[in-house]
């Protein structure tokens, strides 16, 4: 099966990540496979120790009921088959070895003050169905000290009159003998032999715990590896951020070369082309065509000095005036320069502010100009009837929050990754600059500005901005116009 490889070719040379979706079912995988071999391994350990401890428990009850085989064919007394007993209960292993009637009463116990209890009471009995085949269950052992532990306990009906099949030379008088069908010695009487689980429980729980161990280092170098993964990946996307910013810088360095070569040799022949027009303009006849063409001229030459100034807006170093200012107050005046224009296309103007929020350091005109240049390309965006929200919200550990939100028509996905770029523009009379310059302002107040969009319902513009700036502060001054570039 072909992998598919994502590579992300930088400066450090080539760097192969494989998509999280592999690398996540792969783990799962891993996992699912060793805890399913673990589950299995530890069942067939249990079941080989159950298997030996049966084995151990039948050869015992055997060996028990060949004894006291022999015993009633010498006619022992029931102090020697109680000896014979308690001397087979030394077994390593072996908790008891108890005899007891249908009802549950001790006849035969390894531990001889036990005879004439209680094992189990009749009710139990009846639940463990005591058969002529050997049964088995892990259940308690209460000790003399009053001690629980686990055992296993194997049970079936005591047979000692009945021959061993492989045994055939046996003499044939001890399979039935009315002397010794006393109560001791009943057909429906039961055997338990019970062994110590100390060592299986300790193995099972020693697997148990070399296997959580290994998934705990599985785990972790899973963790560790998709950890490893996410910086990779935020590696490769912070340079993929910072190679297109120092395009854009580049970019933005080559315009001003040009734009400083060329901004006098331009502005210079359109102030006469302006005078010019302006000429002929009152030498024309009101209302005639001459006159016409010859504001269109004035009105052009003023566009293009007006390029020009962005244009050098855009490269040269922004002059800003950081104050301590209410970001209130700058929305609320912001607004106003726009609500007659919204008014007029019946577009709603929505913001609630904040009188809980700090004063903020910014240069008030320069961030006034960029709420105009949001704002109007807002209501171009709705044309008509529609809403523009402006939201403020103070963010712990990033600052503050401004959200620019409107219902117009919306950025193509196709054209939001270039909105910032310089000349990019959808507007036949734009001229690509003015959120470039945005940007550029925000990134002068060490912030960052984002937007998202949705076609046919609209787009939110996010400005993040730190309550304080690094720079040298002029707090106590009033607002001082930021000088403008118009003259090369």
């Amino acid at each position: 099966m072909e992998v598919v490889v994502k590579e992300f070719k930088g400066q450090h040379g080539l760097l192969p990540l494989l998509p999280s979706w592999f690398f996540i079912s792969s783990v799962v995988v891993l996992v699912i496979i060793i805890v399913t071999m673990a589950i299995k391994d530890l069942n067939r350990g249990r079941e080989i120790e159950t298997q030996t401890l049966l084995e151990k428990s039948t050869v015992l009850i055997r060996a028990f009921e060949s004894g006291a085989r022999t015993g009633m064919g010498m006619r022992w007394r029931h102090d020697l088959r109680q000896t014979l007993l308690e001397e087979m209960a030394y077994q390593p292993g072996v908790l008891y070895i108890a005899v007891t009637d249908p009802s549950g009463k001790i006849l035969a116990h390894s531990d001889p003050t036990r005879v004439g209890t209680q094992l189990y009471s009749p009710q139990e009995m009846k639940s463990l169905n005591v058969a002529s085949t050997e049964r088995w269950r892990f259940t308690h052992f209460i000790d003399e000290q009053r001690n629980s532990q686990n055992a296993f306990e194997v049970f079936r009906l005591f047979k000692p009159t009945q021959q061993d099949p492989h045994r055939g030379h046996m003499n044939r008088h001890n399979v039935v003998n009315p002397a010794i069908t006393t109560s001791a010695d009943g057909e429906n009487n039961a055997i338990f032999t019970a062994f110590d689980t100390t060592t299986l429980d300790a193995t099972q729980a020693k697997d148990i715990r070399n296997t959580l161990i290994f998934l705990s280092i599985l785990l972790l170098l899973a963790l560790v590896s998709m950890l490893a993964l996410y910086w990779a990946r935020r590696y490769q996307q912070s340079s993929r951020q910072l190679q297109e910013e120092v395009r854009r810088k580049d970019k933005l360095a080559a315009i001003g070369n040009l734009a400083a070569g060329v901004a006098h040799e331009i502005r210079n022949p359109l102030s006469s082309i302006k005078g010019f027009a302006k000429y002929f303009e009152s030498r024309s006849p009101p209302g005639s065509e001459e006159q016409e063409l010859a504001k269109v001229m004035a009105k052009e030459v003023d566009r293009l000095n007006r390029v020009i100034s962005e244009l050098l807006e855009l490269v040269r170093p922004v002059d800003l005036s950081f104050q301590r200012v209410n970001i209130n107050e700058i929305i609320e005046h912001s607004l106003h320069l726009i609500r007659q224009d919204a008014e007029s296309k019946h577009i709603r103007i929505q913001f609630d502010s904040n009188k809980n929020l700090p004063m903020i350091e910014l240069d008030p005109d320069r961030f006034t100009q960029v709420l105009l240049n949001l704002y109007l390309n807002a209501i171009q965006a709705i044309g008509n009837d529609g809403t523009l929200a402006v939201s403020l919200e103070l963010v712990e550990g990033s600052g503050l929050r401004i959200g620019i939100k409107d219902s117009g028509k919306g950025i193509p996905p196709d054209d939001l990754p270039h909105i910032f770029d310089p000349y990019f523009t959808t507007k036949a009379s734009g001229t690509g600059l003015g959120l470039a310059i945005v940007q550029k302002v925000i990134e002068e107040h060490q912030g960052r500005i984002s937007v998202t969009s949705t076609p046919q319902s609209g787009t939110l513009f996010i400005l993040m901005i730190p309550l304080t700036h690094s720079g040298e502060l002029t707090s106590d001054k009033p607002p001082r116009k930021v000088p403008r570039h118009d003259n090369a």
